[in-house]
This record gives C-alpha cells, structure tokens and sequence, in this order.
C-alpha cells in the first residue's frame, strides 16, 4: 500500500492526506522517509543518511518507550526494535492498554488527545521529573 498508493498518492498532491488512511496529514518528505524506514527489515537503522544514529549507542540517560496494546504501528516487537539501538542502557518499555486510561481506544496517536491529559500525560510527566 505505500509503495503503490501512499507514495504516488504523496508526489501527485505534495503532502499526504490524513484521509488516506493515517489519519493525519504529513508533510511529503516525512511521509516519503518513514514509508522507506517501513519497508526496511531494521525500520530506521538501515538508513545510511540518518547521522543521528550514530549517537544512540552513547545515549546513557533514562528511557521509557510506551506501547499502546490497541496500537497498530508501533507494535511491542517495533517498540522494543525502536530501543535495540541504545546500547548503554536497558530501556523501560511499558505496556498500556485502553483500559489503562479509561478510554476505549488510544490508537497510535491518541497519546496526544486532550481527552488523555489527566491519564497518560500526567504518568509520563511524573516519569519525567523523576528521572531529572
């Protein structure tokens, strides 16, 4: 589907439509890199123009990865390859499902909806200030 909707689809219009199926519009360049990190077996760490990966491995400070059950995209399996390259430190990956937060979806995005600012905001800022 991206290769042969999402790309094409991206080039003719300059940006993709959240109507496509995302649920969000993206800037073409952002849509055209990710699609390429999806189609790759290590997703972004076989990118040879991503210098950024390069200092991964040196990062020591904490991590938390959240993985939302009802998440498509970001799977455990794709959460947990996300962190294999900090390899000075162990990763806390957590799960949380809908329940977790009171709703009845979170989705990939739905972390960021207003509607979670009293559940999922407020445990990821209390994290925060106690990892300063």
């Amino acid at each position: 589907m991206l290769n042969f909707v999402g790309a094409p689809l991206t080039r003719l219009m300059g940006y993709t439509p959240g109507w496509s199926g995302l649920g969000l519009d993206l800037p073409k360049d952002v849509f055209l890199q990710w699609a390429g990190w999806v189609m790759s077996e290590r997703y972004m760490f076989d990118d040879p123009n991503l210098r950024a990966l390069e200092n991964f491995p040196h990062y020591k400070g904490a991590l938390r990865a959240l993985c939302i059950s009802d998440d498509p995209w970001a799977t455990r399996p794709a959460v947990e390859l996300l962190c294999s390259g900090f390899k000075s430190i162990e990763p806390d990956i957590l799960t949380i499902t809908p329940a977790d937060a009171g709703a009845a979806r979170i989705g990939h995005f739905g972390f960021f909806k207003p509607e979670h600012r009293d559940t999922l905001w407020r445990g990821a800022a209390e994290w925060i200030e106690a990892a300063e």
